[in-house]
């Protein structure tokens, strides 16, 4: 989001003095990073066939969906991308198969809100190690 200031000075008939406003250019069109509920940690430890939830809040009204993606490592490059979904709005979490995940190795998730009217949020994501049991 970008912001400018303008600041204006008037000289009026007995007033003199700065008058400061803020154009905000994301305006309307704005749209919260969602808020990530899990994983935040830097582990998350696997039992078995258990799938691993990813869950978050969902509290902007003008949502229409979420787009999460799953990267190897701690970067988000395409070339280490492993998964892929778009969510609707009522999405509050999505359990993902643990075949997807390999012991002791590093994931970046990230979680972007598209409004109705398609614009998207900043992604919000976190990173964590996943150890096997």
């Amino acid at each position: 989001m970008i912001t400018a200031v303008f600041v204006l000075s008037l000289g009026l008939a007995g007033f003199t003095g700065t008058l400061n406003f803020t154009l905000d250019q994301g305006g309307y069109n704005s749209v919260p990073e969602p808020r990530l509920r899990y994983p935040i940690y830097d582990t998350v430890t696997l039992t078995g066939n258990e799938p691993l939830e990813f869950k978050w809040w969902n509290s902007y009204v003008g949502s229409r969906g979420f787009i999460l993606k799953i990267y190897k490592g701690y970067n988000m490059y395409a070339a280490d991308l492993i998964h892929n979904e778009e969510l609707p709005v009522d999405a509050y979490s999505v359990k993902i198969k643990p075949e997807l995940f390999e012991n002791g190795r590093v994931y970046t998730w990230s979680l972007v809100q598209v409004s109705s009217a398609g614009y998207k949020s900043d992604r919000s994501f976190n990173s964590f190690k996943v150890i096997k049991k």
